[in-house]
């Protein structure tokens, strides 16, 4: 199974290049499973996944401007989806549930702190998806732009790193992505799915014309 997780900064319908770019990039890589943070319904692979969308912005949301279409994550799948499941959130967060080679995954698609990692939507963010976290039962994906480094830079602080990481250690999720220095981008999922399988991670670097974040990739064999 390969997940792929990426930031692509806010494409507008109008940016035919950048939405070129990325549609081809992802066809090249040919995930299983696509978490987009910062996305837009503009983003389009037609008929090769099902798709779950987090609601679309008006063009005026929290004292922020959006573009025609924006939303601020989505997860496209090749399993169908045998339910959405609700979020504290229905602009930051989706949450569904699918039927892998592995067996039933949730794949929680997030974005924590719209606005970065600091302040008040970051706090309330990670707290509220903590809460829906913990309330889910079985095997969990959950992937996106979580504003947080767990390696490198510490940001937003050593705190907030410490915390999360025992949070996830206590709901027995294992970040595969937390040696990537500076990165934002995360995928966590269950170890008891994990368990005894081969795990391989990589970051393509991506031109800053396209996206400030690069893509990251995570692959699960037998």
């Amino acid at each position: 199974m390969k997940i792929i997780s990426w930031n692509i900064e806010r494409p507008n319908k109008n940016q035919i290049s950048k939405i070129k770019f990325i549609e081809d990039l992802i066809a090249v890589e040919n995930p299983d499973l696509l978490i987009l943070t910062e996305t837009n319904r503009c983003v389009n692979f037609e008929e090769q996944y099902f798709e779950l969308h987090s609601e679309t912005l008006p063009t005026f949301h929290e004292n922020q401007n959006y573009f025609e279409g924006e939303n601020r994550v989505s997860i496209y799948s090749k399993f169908p989806f045998k339910n959405e499941v609700k979020t504290y959130d229905s602009f930051t967060s989706i949450c569904g549930l699918v039927e892998t080679n592995f067996g039933e995954l949730i794949v929680y698609g997030s974005i924590i702190g719209s606005f970065g990692g600091k302040g008040l939507h970051f706090e309330n963010d990670l707290e509220k998806q903590k809460n829906d976290l913990e309330n889910l039962k079985g095997n969990l994906c959950f992937s996106g732009d979580l504003n947080i480094s767990f390696s490198g830079w510490k940001y937003p602080s050593a705190k907030v790193i410490d915390e999360t990481k025992s949070f996830f250690e206590l709901q027995n999720l294992e970040i595969l992505t937390e040696n990537y220095e500076n990165n934002a981008i995360h995928t966590i999922m269950s170890k008891d799915l994990l368990n005894g399988k081969k795990i391989s991670t990589k970051m393509i670097e991506i031109d800053r014309k396209i996206s400030d974040h690069n893509m990251i990739i995570c692959e699960i064999q037998k």
